[in-house]
Order: C-alpha cells, then structure tokens, then sequence
C-alpha cells in the first residue's frame, strides 16, 4: 500500500470512530490509537470479502488503556467496537476481551471490614474451584477492589436496601488453555495459535479467527463468562451474608460475533449498572436505557456521517454505558503528534509544567488518576441510563 492509499485508508477508519468521550488528552490518544486499530480491522474486512464498516462507538470513559498488547495493536478504551451485524464469521482477537465485571450485592446490615478483611484472607488460602479449574481470585489486581457503600436512591422508582458491595475483578485463570475450552487470550493460549490467521497489514499483525474458529471462539467466550458471573457470586457468597444480586455482568469482553465492549456495559437487557469513579468519590446505579436515540445522534453531529458511511444502525443499536470513570493524565496538556515508523507508533505529548515533550510508544508509565462526575453527567446527557441511586462509599479492600 503506497503512502496516499494508507493515509486515506486512516482517515476512512477516523471517519468510523465517533466519541462521545470528554476531550482531554487522554481521550485525545485514545481516539488517535483507536483509528490505527480500525484501519487494521478495515483492511482485513476487505481482504475476507466483508465491507470496511467496522465502528467504534466510544463512551464518556473514552481514555487510554494501560494493558501494551491491546495498545500496540491499535485498540483505545471506553466504548463498542462493532466489525458486522452479528453473522460474519470473523473475531479479531487483539480486543483481548477477558470478561472483566462487577458485581453489585444490596445488604440489610453493613458488615465490619475487620471481618470481611478475615474471609477475604481466608478465602485467597483456600485453593477453591470451580468446574474443574483453579481459581485465581485477583481481587487488588490494577484497580480491582471490594467496596462498601451507602445507598441513596436518587429516583422514587428504586427500592434497594440501605447498603451495598461492589465487587470488581476478571478471570485471569482463563486466558490461556483450560478446562473449559481456548482461553480467552491469542498470545497465552497454544489452542488459539494454532487456529489464528495472522494478517500482516500496514499498520501491523492483526491476529484474527474465522469461519468455525471464529464460531468456536464465541461460544468458548460465553462459557467464561457464565463461569466468571458464577466466580464473582461465589466469591461474594464467601465474604457477605444474606445479600440480593442487583447487578452482575461483564465490561471488557464479546456481546456477540462481531461486537465487543472495551471498559463499557451493554444496556440491551435493561435492569440496573453500576457505574464506579474513585476510592473516596460516590459511584452511582443507572437503570439502563436503549440508545442511542436518533435525538442525541444529531445532537452529536454524527448522523450525516453515519448515513453517509451506511452505520446509522450501529449507533442506533449502541445499547451502552460506562463503567467508571476513565484514566486522566494530569501531567500532559495535549498530544502533539504521532510519529509512525514502521508498523510502530509514537506518541508525542507535552507536559503541563515546562512544555517538555514525551516521547512513548505506550502511556503504561505514564502518571494517571480517574476522573470524576463528568462521566456520570455525560451519560445522564446522552440517555444512556436514568441514575437510580448514589453510592456513597465507606470502606475499600484490595488484597
């Protein structure tokens, strides 16, 4: 591919991105990154026959991601990435979707942390199982964390007992090869290399399964993450007493053959999300809404582009909402640029204090912290969910 015919092949992938993230700098890389991931993903559509119409629909957490893997391959964080409508045989596998979830238990008495402290090590000795595979709890993994909180419901329609826990981990025991099938990532499981096809495009490998592969893929995902829901309701069994369930899914993983959600929680099914900011800062329940409405496209000056691209459809059937708040940056004040040398990419930064430049290849060292309400007042903006309650926090254990 000449120089002219790659740089319009990025800006067609530009084109395909839409943001409804926040404007910072750390959107700012996020949305550049993800244009490399999309013009990976575009080139391999054309080349197995498909149309170049994959789309990121990104959500007001749009930030940065710290894992290098999916950073290198050209994939941001906060939003949906969609490759088709549900039945091309394809799943691209540098997403590295990993069932990462929440679970949100409502509690009649709030428990002493001394003592759900005490379970929480108990329960790390215990060398549990569940169907067959060893479980490694990695509860204080990054930002992962039980929280206990105060409930105060925001809309008349929510009736919740007056405490909660808020439990956020993954399944790191299923990346690789186990007992319940590939694993859920490329680079640590031998079944998955074994299938995937590596396509060499300009802007680097984009590893990739289809036709059954991609089917097999799929259906091993959805087994994860019945096993994951499953991991994080007996973990919660293990630390609280008497609770009901009032949320537990997945924000890092596969809503289908050709859609996965990056640090977003999909809406389709209704019911009420949890949506976390920091240690010390109220999270907040949102009873999820189907979006996005034609109303809040056009506010967001995406529907000329959408019609004009044929993705009017995709963003119609967003379904999502964020998770938490997103990475900030507080020492760079802007991208300056991104330099391309080969299949590799640096970012150019400035730093708030002395204008001094940064050069990196990925933002994992970078000095970060979360944001705060914006995000919950974006997604109350843009309809993707109606607040149901505030949760003022109390206590938080990480192992």
């Amino acid at each position: 591919m000449n120089a002219a015919a790659r740089s319009a092949a990025l800006e067609r992938a530009t084109e395909h991105v839409f943001s409804m993230g926040l404007g910072d700098v750390a959107a700012a890389m996020s949305l550049s990154n993800m244009s490399y991931g999309l013009a990976k993903i575009h080139y391999v559509l054309r080349d197995l026959g498909y149309s170049d119409d994959a789309t990121f629909i990104a959500t007001p957490d749009l930030t940065i991601t710290r894992n290098e893997p999916r950073w290198t391959a050209g994939i941001g964080y906060g939003g949906k990435l969609t490759w088709g409508p549900g039945d091309r045989e394809v799943v691209f596998l540098d997403v590295k979707p990993n069932c990462c979830g929440m679970m949100v238990g409502a509690l009649q008495q709030l428990p002493a942390l001394a003592e759900v402290t005490r379970r929480l090590d108990a329960m790390l000795d215990d060398h549990a199982t569940l169907d067959g595979v060893p479980i490694d709890w990695d509860i204080g993994t990054g930002n992962h964390f039980i929280d206990l909180m105060a409930v105060e419901p925001v809309d008349p329609r929510t009736s919740l007992p007056p405490w909660c826990f808020v439990m956020h981990f993954s399944g790191d025991e299923l990346r690789g090869d186990n007992p319940l099938g590939m694993g859920l990532y490329w680079d640590y499981s031998k079944e998955i290399q074994r299938r995937m096809r590596v396509f060499e495009t300009p802007w680097g490998p984009c590893h990739t399964l289809i036709g059954d592969d991609a089917h097999d893929y799929w259906e091993f995902f959805q087994r994860a993450d019945d096993f994951i829901m499953r991991r994080r309701q007996m973990g919660a069994e293990r630390l609280f007493d008497d609770f009901s369930v009032v949320a537990n899914l997945h924000h890092q993983g596969l809503v289908g053959l050709n859609a996965v959600i990056l640090g977003c929680q999909d809406t389709s099914r209704g019911g009420i999300v949890p949506v976390m900011l920091r240690e010390s800062t109220p999270g907040y329940l949102f009873h999820a809404l189907p979006n996005l409405s034609a109303e809040v496209i056009d506010v967001l000056g995406w529907t000329e582009r959408a019609q004009r691209h044929g993705v009017l459809d995709q963003l119609a059937n967003a379904n999502v909402i964020p998770h938490g708040a997103g990475y900030m940056l507080p020492g760079v004040s802007r991208l300056l640029q991104v330099h391309e040398l080969g299949d590799r990419r640096y970012y150019e930064v400035e730093a708030e204090e002395g204008g001094v430049r940064i050069m990196f290849g990925t933002p994992r060292d970078l000095t970060f912290a979360y944001r705060g309400r914006r995000v919950i007042l974006s997604s109350a903006e843009y309809r993707l969910g109606d607040i149901a309650a505030r949760l003022q926090p109390v206590s938080v254990l990480k192992a």
